[in-house]
């Protein structure tokens, strides 16, 4: 007889055996197949649905253990031990059908874990686009400018295409001789470019230490100092980039130090900053107008500096005709911890009236419901807002360094956040609120009972548990009655599972 043959004598024997001796464990045969048969088999059966795990595995075991019997009865010879054993191995072929069938791939989508799954892999995902939510991290380290409310910039402006900043001659003057000032540096920055050029007292009147090595001195030319990203994106964070020569407009700069992570000014691009030279004289190719950030006394009027910077200017021969403008300087980091925050709680607020203009509540259910409703809660005030503050940091870097960007970046972008958390808080409800309490799958089958014109029997919605736990009816007129979840006893589920 050949294996083949025999196998196929063995399977159906199988179904007789399946049925006779259910309860029956493999010891109760005098001898047991080989662990070359038994153990793909076993390992296979974790890929089979848990539901039909045990069926599944029991109509494999009852083959093997039939072709068993034939191979002690003399019915079938050793020799076919190898074919029968790769038949074995083919149990995992079929167990993979069983775990990825159409009805099994639906069952997996209408449940929880597809939900809990998708939020853990955008979560990874998001870790490592933004080398581990760096914008969101830089929130919470301590600021690195000292004082930024005491900052001001001085400028002259004209129209919209004209450069504005104040002559370059003019900062020593007014650095040296106000007394409403505590310091003033100067700086250069084209847009969209990488690279700043700043007076050498920039840092420290920004209270900005190194990270690594130092700042700039006086006296300090041909030097350069990095930015914490810069520093480790193109240098990969290594400390001996310390006193390595790097080439910038043909003109090669030592680097003498790192500045920290969280630190940045004029604008989140620059990755370079340089010395910039204006005693005794502006160094060649200086603008006529350039960037002036100076720190004022407490106390100090507005009115007050600005007369004071014009008559100083006249001191020097600078005959201006009108005072410079006194600004805030903003452009540095802050604390927007708060402003993020109450971003968040309005998108929350507006989630809450969406709930309550739909009608929307929970059953009160066991732990299993509530626990899983509080992790996609959680996930969604989590995660979409770590988004929203690591897109827009992105935004506010790489776009060009125009108008439209503050306004992409900020109120359009915040907008968008705004509504998109508001309908994923509503989703939430929804969504839970459409799942079984015992099994979290989503219901399906909806059925439409009753009708729109009755009044007794007014149109329902009954949607049922795939796994046979209940059914939940869900009226469709405005008569204000609340979702019915209806609890179905043990006898209904072997009517699911066919």
């Amino acid at each position: 007889m050949s294996a083949s043959t025999g196998w196929n004598i063995a399977v159906a024997g199988g179904v007789y055996q399946v049925l006779r001796n259910a309860d029956k464990t493999p010891d109760d045969h005098a001898r047991r197949p080989p662990l070359a048969g038994r153990l793909p088999i076993r390992l296979a059966s974790w890929l089979v649905p848990r539901r039909t795990r045990a069926e599944w595995l029991a109509r494999w075991n009852s083959g093997l253990y039939n072709w068993w019997i034939l191979v002690e009865r003399g019915e079938i010879t050793r020799d076919t031990e190898p074919e029968v054993i790769r038949h074995c191995w083919g149990a995992f072929k079929d167990a993979f059908w069983q775990r990825f069938r159409r009805e099994h791939l639906r069952r997996q989508l209408r449940g929880p874990g597809i939900v809990l799954a998708s939020g853990a892999l955008i979560l990874l995902l998001a870790a490592l686009l933004t080398s581990g939510f760096s914008a969101t991290r830089a929130l919470f380290l301590p600021l690195m400018v000292n004082d930024p409310k005491s900052l001001v910039t001085l400028r002259f402006t004209g129209s919209a295409d004209q450069p504005s900043g104040v002559p370059p001659v003019l900062v020593p003057a007014w650095r040296a001789k106000s007394k409403y000032l505590a310091d003033l540096a100067g700086y250069r920055h084209l847009r969209r470019a990488n690279r700043a050029m700043v007076t050498t007292n920039f840092f420290s009147l920004m209270g900005t230490p190194a990270a690594l090595g130092r700042t700039f001195e006086p006296g300090d030319t041909s030097v350069a100092v990095l930015s914490g990203p810069a520093w480790q994106q193109a240098f990969g964070a290594d400390p001996g980039v310390i006193g390595r020569t790097i080439s910038l407009d043909g003109r090669q700069y030592t680097v003498v130090g790192v500045l920290p992570e969280a630190f940045w000014a004029i604008s989140p691009k620059i990755a370079i900053w340089t010395p910039l030279t204006l005693e005794p004289a502006p160094e060649p190719g200086t603008p006529f107008l350039i960037g002036a950030v100076g720190r004022v006394k407490p106390g100090t009027s507005e009115a007050a500096l600005r007369a004071e910077l014009l008559e100083i200017a006249k001191t020097v021969g600078f005959n201006l005709p009108r005072p410079p403008q006194v600004v805030r300087f903003d452009a540095v980091p802050g604390r927007m911890i708060g402003d993020y925050a109450a971003v968040v709680g309005f998108a929350v607020v507006i989630a809450a009236t969406l709930v309550a203009v739909g009608r929307l509540s929970l059953r009160r259910h066991g732990w299993k419901y509530w626990a899983f409703f509080g992790a996609k809660t959680v996930w969604l005030l989590t995660v979409l807002p770590l988004l929203w503050i690591e897109i827009g940091a992105a935004l506010r870097t790489q776009l060009p360094d125009t108008p439209w960007r503050a306004i992409l970046a900020g109120p359009i972008f915040s907008t968008v956040f705004i509504l998109g958390l508001a309908c994923a808080l509503w989703w939430n409800f929804a969504d839970q609120n459409r799942r079984c309490p015992v099994c979290l799958q989503k219901l399906a089958l909806p059925v439409t009972i009753g009708s729109w014109a009755s009044t007794f029997e007014p149109a329902t919605t009954e949607l049922l548990c795939v796994e046979g736990h209940g059914s939940l009816a869900v009226p469709e007129t405005e008569s204000g009655e609340p979702d019915r979840w209806t609890a179905l006893d043990a006898s209904w589920r072997e009517l699911f599972k066919k």
